[in-house]
């Protein structure tokens, strides 16, 4: 199976398409089983936050489309927060309005108000997210693929959301996504193992810190390796989505991690201005040592024409690729049992360009 990536606005917009391995040439249009997922989109206009006398943001890179009727109308829309640089209404009000439509929007509970409010979509196409609560089995929304025949399998993608608590700026959370793809017939999965820095926890109920450096999980016969995915563009700290992989990432064999879209770049502002906007990469590291995960794409790094009085006392502190690259690689370690791990790949994407993991 695969997961491909392409790189809409050189900031946080991304098009995700998840497709299941076939063994049959591909035949024009979309293939079965294959879901798409559009994040955050922002394709041109300012994004203002009260007044631009407050705070305004222009992009400064040209989108790879200059709308998105440009694309094949995604599955579903994800929108991680409330603010108009992820939730952009000239944008979003490019999509199919109607019942007709096949999108469904899943956005943060602000977001998805402020959405509701336009009267643009059908209300029973946008839906709040839920916080993720490993105790309550729907706060992991699951979305059901159809099998590619009658005698297949069929697959699931899964969506969490996970907020960072006590954030009174609401900017810090992070979106889980895990595919498993459909099949066309039975098959017995093999066992397999792999190491990570975590101990399972015995049940999904109790997720206090691990002690151990390393555990062996073990997915049994007729699991499949599902892909997995963290979308963080303005970070949280690993704490809060432990639980959340030591349970469901654990459950559904989605470890390692197959990617890790999160910001290189450290931004912040005065206390009194909301504090840490971006946790940029010191911030990630631990996320990406302890779900090892495979590749790290930068989200949300572009540099953008910012004004308003919010933003004259930013400061932001800039990260390449080979910066993180060396952190992960032990250049920079995290606190705790974590070791650093250099099997990271790490990845600026320029607009419009298009990168393809395969499991």
């Amino acid at each position: 199976m695969s997961l491909t990536v392409k790189n809409l606005n050189n900031d946080s917009t991304f098009l995700l398409e998840f497709a299941p391995t076939t063994y049959f040439p591909p035949s024009p249009g979309r293939s079965p089983g294959t879901f798409t997922i559009l994040l955050d989109p922002w394709l041109s206009g300012p994004s203002t936050i009260y007044h631009p006398a407050f705070a305004v943001a222009h992009k400064t890179t040209i989108s790879s489309i200059s709308s998105l009727a440009d694309i094949p109308e995604p599955d579903i829309v994800l929108i991680s927060q409330n603010k108009p640089d992820h939730c952009h209404e000239e944008t979003l009000r490019q999509l199919p309005g109607d019942s007709s439509s096949k999108t469904q929007i899943f956005a943060e509970p602000g977001a998805a108000k402020r959405i509701r409010r336009w009267k643009h979509f059908d209300p029973d196409h946008i839906h709040a997210f839920e916080r993720f609560d490993v105790r309550k089995a729907d706060s992991v929304l699951r979305i059901p693929i159809p099998a590619l025949s009658p005698y297949g399998r069929s697959g699931e993608v899964t969506i969490t959301f996970i907020p960072a608590k006590f954030d009174i700026s609401g900017l810090h959370n992070a979106i889980g996504i895990t595919y498993r793809p459909p099949s066309s017939a039975q098959m017995f999965v093999p066992a397999f193992s792999f190491d990570l820095p975590l101990t399972p926890p015995d049940s999904p109920r109790s997720h206090s810190p691990s002690t151990s450096t390393a555990s062996t999980l073990v997915a049994g016969p007729m699991r499949e390796k599902t892909m997995s995915l963290i979308y963080s563009p303005h970070g949280v700290s690993y704490p809060h989505i432990r639980p959340y992989a030591e349970s469901h990432l654990v459950h559904e064999a989605a470890l390692p991690l197959t990617l890790l879209l999160h910001s290189f770049d450290r931004v912040e502002n005065p206390w009194y201005l909301g504090g840490n906007i971006s946790a940029g990469s010191p911030g990630g590291l631990e996320i990406a040592q302890s779900l090892l995960a495979k590749t790290w794409i930068s989200a949300h790094d572009e540099e953008k024409r910012n004004g308003g009085i919010a933003v004259k006392s930013t400061y932001t502190k800039r990260y390449s690729a080979d910066d993180v690259q060396r952190m992960l690689g032990g250049g920079k370690q995290v606190s705790g049992p974590v070791k650093a791990s250099s099997q990271t790949e790490v990845v600026t994407m320029d607009v419009g360009q298009v990168l393809r993991m395969t499991v």
